[in-house]
C-alpha cells in the first residue's frame, strides 16, 4: 500500500473489487485506508482487470513450469509465482487500467451482457 501511495501522491486511489463475500474483511481494510472502492458484481471478469493478469500468470506458469500441474502442495508454486509475476511488463498493467473506461462503456451499452472484454 505504501508503494502505491508513494507512486500516486495525493491523487485519489480507486480499487476495483467484486462483491464476493470472501472479500468483506479486505473491503473493510481498504475503506479504513481511505481507498475509494469501485464495487462490481461477483464474477464480472470484464470489469475486473486483475482477471486478465491471473490468466496471463496461469499461461506463463503452464508454459514455463509444466511440472507444477503434477506436483502436490504449494511450496514450488510459492517459489515460482513471484518469478513469473516479475516477467510481466509494467506496460501490460498500464494497458489494463487505461482500457477500463472502454470496458465500462461496453458493459453499459450491452446492458450487462457479454462484451469483447
Amino acid at each position: 500500500w505504501e508503494d502505491i501511495r508513494e507512486r500516486v501522491g495525493d491523487e485519489e486511489v480507486f480499487f476495483i473489487i467484486d462483491n464476493a463475500k470472501t472479500h468483506l474483511p479486505f473491503r473493510r481494510w481498504l475503506r479504513v485506508q481511505g481507498i475509494t472502492l469501485l464495487e462490481i458484481r461477483a464474477y464480472s471478469p470484464d470489469l475486473n482487470p486483475i482477471e486478465n493478469v491471473w490468466s496471463l500468470v496461469k499461461d506463463k506458469l503452464h508454459k514455463n513450469y509444466p511440472e507444477l500441474y503434477l506436483m502436490k502442495g504449494p511450496k514450488r508454486l510459492a517459489h515460482v509465482l513471484p518469478l513469473v509475476w516479475e516477467t510481466i511488463p509494467e506496460e501490460f498493467f498500464e494497458k489494463l487500467w487505461k482500457s477500463m473506461p472502454n470496458s465500462i462503456a461496453a458493459v453499459l451499452e450491452a446492458r450487462g451482457g457479454y462484451t469483447k472484454y
